[in-house]
């Protein structure tokens, strides 16, 4: 390629410019470096402009081009799968959304069905029970005044929350009623249903509701012959001591009649005040839960009213009440493995509730433990009684959580020490008289009809043979309503 050279000489020195043909910017930098830079006396300025790109090899220039497409064909290529991947996540995770809320909406129609056909099961049940013959013996304001001398407070054996407690004779069977207190009252036709309803749930150690007259809210039930296990734990009416092994026995029925309590359907049946006043006594001895499904039988205010008397009355009744309960206002069957956790630190302690926990978990740790038992028994096998302290405890924890299962924990506990109490049992015993002890009925059992005095012969022959006890409550269950 040619050259244009221009040279100008001023003085001693020489400027050069040298500029590439063709190409008038740079030709006009040299002319402009000679013009403006000779003046200012420089001794030699050489000014090269050069077009790069000219000095560049043709193939190079090529292979940088093709290198630079394929660069970014590749970053296109990079670019659109990015883009299709993103679709797909996008797109799968709109399905996930999509089959979530399917299986939601699938689970909450289940439940709402599920839900649909226990009320209809339900709602059958009270059809079925309100349009079929009664279940349970009704009886008259009349014949309720008459048997309890007009309510006579010479005939009051107790009063609970509900209500006072009577005792008396209908159809020639002792009994005890219970007068609901007026504003515990549910409507005739509801207190109708409900008491249908609690006359089918009979169980060996629940107390047996043998009728009622629901026009005045009065509930018949079986006189249960020695009282409460309150009475007997602190030996009211010089009543002698239960042996150890009675109080095992009685601890596994408790468990026994709650765990089926609780398993009822549609609902379990959440007892709400278990304590040793609501345990009751045959003349053999055989405990059963009493004030079963009370709460059932009045309005929802009134069970709630009558809880919260409870709390805020004495402090004896305030221990067996649900931590958690007191906290959230929510009853549970938890609630009842607390109120059972107490009431057995009581069954072989023999002493008040308050702070019951706290010292027999303090005479565990310090070794004391046999001090805690009641010295009125004088036989205490102290490795199984620690064992059964222990598992008291744990249904008394603080947190429902922290609570035993009763079917797979506690009962079967239970019966363990149960039969270990069985294979220690005197023969005295095991015909239901413990020494020391005098049935309280007075009445005369020697009319020809089933009475609960027969029955309770019946269980004195078979005590030793839970499953025939079972058998022959059955039998006279059946036999004894008219």
């Amino acid at each position: 390629m040619s050259r244009l050279i221009q040279e100008k000489k001023l003085g001693s020195g020489r400027i050069v410019a040298v500029a590439i043909e063709n190409n008038k910017t740079s030709q006009y930098a040299a002319k402009w470096a000679v013009d403006n830079l000779l003046p200012k006396d420089q001794s030699l300025l050489l000014l090269h402009v050069r077009q790069k790109a000219a000095s560049i090899p043709t193939p190079k220039l090529q292979r940088w081009k093709v290198e630079e497409q394929r660069k970014l064909e590749e970053a296109r290529f990079a670019e659109e799968t990015a883009l299709a991947l993103a679709e797909k996540e996008k797109a799968k995770c709109i399905a996930s959304m999509e089959a979530a809320e399917t299986s939601q909406k699938i689970a909450e129609l289940e439940a709402q069905k599920r839900m649909n056909a226990e009320s209809e099961q339900k709602r059958k049940t009270v059809d079925i029970l309100s349009h079929s013959p009664a279940r349970y013996r009704k009886y008259t304001i009349e014949e309720i005044e008459e048997a309890t001398k007009f309510f006579s407070n010479s005939l009051k054996i107790g009063e609970g929350g509900y209500g006072p407690v009577y005792r008396s004779e209908l159809d020639h069977t002792p009994v005890a009623i219970k007068v609901l207190k007026p504003d515990a009252a549910q409507g005739r036709s509801q207190f109708h249903q409900e008491v249908e309803v609690l006359s089918c749930i009979r169980h060996p150690n629940m107390v047996l509701l043998l009728g009622a007259c629901p026009e005045f809210g009065c509930l018949v039930y079986e006189y249960m012959a020695n009282g409460s296990l309150d009475d007997c734990l602190f030996r009211r009416g010089n009543k002698g001591a239960l042996p150890w092994q009675l109080r095992f026995r009685i601890a596994a029925e408790i468990a026994t009649g709650l765990l089926f309590l609780h398993q009822t359907k549609p609902e379990p049946l959440v007892h709400r005040d278990l304590k040793p006043g609501n345990i009751l006594l045959d003349r053999n001895f055989v405990s059963k839960i009493s004030d079963v499904g009370l709460a059932r039988l009045v309005p929802p205010s009134v069970a709630d009213t009558v809880t919260q008397y409870r709390m805020t009355s004495t402090a004896g009744t305030f221990c067996y009440i649900d931590p958690e309960y007191q906290q959230t206002g929510m009853l549970g069957i938890k609630s009842d493995i607390y109120s059972l956790g107490i009431m057995l630190l009581q069954i072989i302690t023999a002493k008040p509730p308050m702070g019951l926990t706290h010292h027999v978990g303090r005479s565990i740790e310090k070794g004391t433990f046999a001090e805690m038992l009641d010295p009125a028994v004088v036989d205490w096998p102290v490795e199984h009684a620690l064992h059964f302290a222990r598992l008291a405890l744990g249904c008394a924890e603080m947190r429902r959580k922290d609570r035993p299962d009763l079917g797979k924990v506690v009962l079967p506990e239970l019966n363990k020490l149960r039969d270990f109490a069985e294979d220690n049992m005197p023969m005295m015993m095991m015909f239901g008289v413990p020494t020391g002890f005098t049935p309280r009925s007075n009445y005369n059992y020697s009319h020809s009809s089933i009475s609960s005095a027969q029955v309770s012969h019946r269980h004195s022959l078979l005590v030793v043979s839970p499953a025939y006890i079972i058998v022959i409550n059955i039998i006279c269950f059946s036999c004894r309503i008219p």
